[in-house]
Parts: C-alpha cells; structure tokens; sequence
C-alpha cells in the first residue's frame, strides 16, 4: 500500500503545474515585440529593399513572491538596434542606431482566471530608470549621439498561462508590448 501511495503522489508532484504560492520565485527573459514610450529597441528582422533593420531587446526578470499572486521582483533591459534606408536614387543612405540601459524595480498582482489557476490575468507596477542613445548617420555625416535619461512610473496589464514549472505571459504597458518566459521555482522548504 505505501508503494503506490509513493508512486501516485510522484506522479501528481510531476503533474503539478506552475503556482505563485507565498515564498516561490519567477526567474525569466522578456522581450520588445513592439516598442513604447522608454525604450527605443525591439526583437526586430527586416531586410526589404527600402529597410534595413535588426535588433534585440532582452528583459532579464527576477521575481519573489509575497503572497499567494501578489509579486515584487526587478528587471534589467538590454536592447541595441540598427535602422538603414538605403536610398540609390538619391543617392545617400540613412542609418539609426539605438541602445538601451535600464533597471525597475516592479510588483505584480495576479487574479486567477480559471479553477485549475493555470490562466490569469495581472496588473503592473513598475518604476523605469532608462537610459537611451541614439545615432543618425546621413550622407556620411556623422551626429552624435544623443542621450536621453528618464526615470518613469508606470502601470500596464498582462496576461498570464502557468503550464508545467514554465509562465509564458504578454504584458503591454509604457515600455511596449512584451513577451516574456519564466521559470517559477517552489518556495523552499524549512
């Protein structure tokens, strides 16, 4: 009797799915699908003949959570992209390049949508401290760069699926619309 009292309860810890239980933590990357009011960079491949451009925009996150789906937690980002428009019949080409820098410290509160607790929905947030630069390069003329600094408050909404000890979730706030992917790790046990 106490071998397949063992072996069900493996098997439902294996089944087990994701939960944001008092003490767990989020570990995960988001990214830029489309871009906001701070930053100037996104997942991005474009090469048609009247644009170039390719990028990145990595959001590396870290959460705790306080109570059962209420989470505080920080993130960096990390973002470079390059805008070209070639442009043959004129004669030059116009060139941006982007980098962004920023940290916020953020919280999070989830409202489960479903019995099983594997939808929700979230509210956000977050104070952004950014950093941006950006470089234009025309008829070979060099400018600059000009940096632009911001610290700003924000609040967006997301929506979250908890599969097995994985959240995929899509937010949209000031910073953009983001993808994210996180791993959640249990709270530990004493």
């Amino acid at each position: 009797m106490k071998k397949y009292l063992l072996i069900s309860s493996l098997l439902l810890t294996s089944l087990a799915h994701a939960q944001l239980d008092k003490g767990s933590k989020l570990v995960g990357l988001q990214t830029n699908l489309i871009v906001g009011d701070i930053y100037n960079t996104s997942l991005a491949l474009s090469l048609s003949p009247n644009r170039k451009n390719y990028g990145f925009n990595l959001v590396p996150t870290f959460g705790y959570v306080l109570q059962r789906n209420w989470l505080i937690g920080g993130q960096f980002t990390v973002g470079w992209e390059k805008e070209k428009y070639p442009n043959a019949g004129l004669g030059y080409t116009q060139t941006y390049t982007y980098t962004d820098l920023g940290f916020a410290p953020f919280t999070r509160l989830y409202l489960d949508l479903t019995r099983n607790k594997k939808w929700k929905l979230y509210g956000l947030a977050a104070v952004d401290i950014a950093n941006s630069w950006v470089r234009s390069v025309s008829n070979n003329q060099d400018s600059p760069y000009t940096n632009y600094h911001s610290t700003t408050g924000y609040i967006g909404i997301g929506a979250a699926y908890f599969g097995r000890r994985v959240s995929l979730d899509l937010n949209v706030a000031k910073t953009g619309l983001r993808l994210g992917i996180y791993r959640v790790f249990g709270p530990s046990k004493k």
